[in-house]
């Protein structure tokens, strides 16, 4: 039997769904799956959104956040050495991944990475930025989010035939049955508890509460729309560093319901009632909740977007607007009050979902696993092809 490790810094719980059907699909081709994680740290206040894996396919490692908690080491260079293939979370903070890097460069061990490749944030440092770009073809191999992640690799060197591409996904089928389950009562009662109106429209923003999300953005716009539309009302689901500042900007605002983290059933129940996703900033994983409830997702013009925004479709399953306040604000009022349009891209979301599951995330992640240890051949960039072509970014 091969044996794989994955490390991550910490276990997400929108990840432990993907981690538990990994291992069962490697098992049935002899390869035994670990996943090494630590516990978050406690600044960033994260603890809400980890999970645990069962000690059969993961384990919990100490992990020493240094400068100040800008650089990560979990004490896993043993268990690397006796893996057939290590596979690590991308990103110069982890300390051993400059090992793992060298020991892929000299052949002593498979490495492979899997992650964003790209960074389109700003706020790195130029050195920081160099090395990252000049070691991308040291792994072995690349399992990347998306085929623009995929793209950037090809374009940096990377030969097509060492990227396996993922699409990465969550499992967004409980939230479909949920929101599907939930009944015109159950929707009233939920209303009536929120103190939010029958006859409401509903915008609803569901993540971590941090900076790239642009939160306070959002509230500002969610003002302006409320002048448009008396009858709006804003829910905002997650937990995160921005919590407290985020309670203060709506101390005084009665509309604007902040309930902090929710996952499950409490999570499909609120996005039933929303009518649009609301996420000015960084979208990443959470547009497949939106496809997964059925609601457009309405974004604005960013350059520092996850892999994702890809899956944003134009005028199908979401819409774009100038990064503006007031620009945001009047494509969200101008969505919601065209119930034909808000329809039409409704089915867009429902239709979107089918497109991106976690089952072929899978899929494709096994197969890249055993393209690495050689029980496959990879003859182009490995990928199980959503079920139809994507549609165009809103440029």
């Amino acid at each position: 039997m091969k044996h794989v490790i994955i490390s991550e810094a910490q276990v997400k719980h929108y990840r432990l769904p993907f981690y538990m059907k990994l291992y069962e699909v490697l098992q049935r081709h002899d390869i035994n799956l670990r996943v090494a994680y630590s516990n978050p740290v406690p600044s960033k206040g994260g603890e809400d959104d980890t999970r645990n894996l069962p000690q059969h396919c993961g384990f919990k490692v100490d992990g020493y956040w240094l400068w100040p908690e800008r650089l990560v080491y979990q004490p896993l260079l043993r268990p690397y050495l006796r893996s057939d293939l290590v596979i690590a979370d991308e990103g110069n903070r982890y300390v051993l991944n400059h090992v793992l890097m060298a020991l892929s460069l000299i052949g002593v061990q498979r490495v492979a990475f899997w992650g964003l490749a790209e960074n389109r944030r700003h706020d790195r440092l130029p050195v920081s930025e160099w090395y990252r770009a000049a070691t991308l073809n040291w792994a072995t191999h690349w399992f990347a989010y998306t085929r623009r992640t995929a793209a950037y690799l090809e374009s940096q060197g990377v030969p097509s035939s060492k990227i396996t591409i993922v699409y990465n996904s969550v499992d967004t089928r409980e939230i479909t049955e949920c929101v599907r389950g939930v009944t015109p009562r159950e929707k009233v009662n939920l209303r009536l508890r929120l103190g939010i109106p029958a006859n409401a429209t509903i915008g609803i923003f569901s993540g971590t509460l941090q900076q790239d999300k642009c939160i306070p953005f959002l509230i500002k716009s969610s003002h302006l729309i409320k002048a448009q539309m008396p009858s709006f009302h804003l829910i905002i689901v997650g937990t995160g560093r921005e919590r407290e500042a985020i309670d203060h900007l709506v101390e005084c605002v009665p509309w604007i319901h902040v309930l902090g983290a929710r996952f499950g059933r409490e999570k499909a129940e609120l996005l039933a009632i929303a009518d649009a996703f609301l996420i000015p900033g960084r979208v990443g994983l959470a547009i497949l909740d939106a496809f997964a409830a059925g609601i457009p997702i309405v974004t604005t013009r960013l350059e520092t977007h996850g892999p994702e925004i890809e899956y944003l479709e134009r005028n199908v399953n979401g819409v774009m607007s100038q990064h503006d306040p007031i620009a945001y604000a009047d494509t969200v009022s101008s969505l919601l009050c065209e119930r034909g349009s808000l329809d039409r891209l409704r089915a867009g979301a429902i239709a979107s979902c089918d497109k991106y599951s976690i089952d072929n995330m899978v899929a494709n992640f096994a197969e890249g696993i055993k393209i690495c240890l050689g029980m496959s051949r990879a003859e182009k960039p490995s990928c199980r092809q959503p079920t139809e072509e994507l549609g165009a970014i809103v440029e």
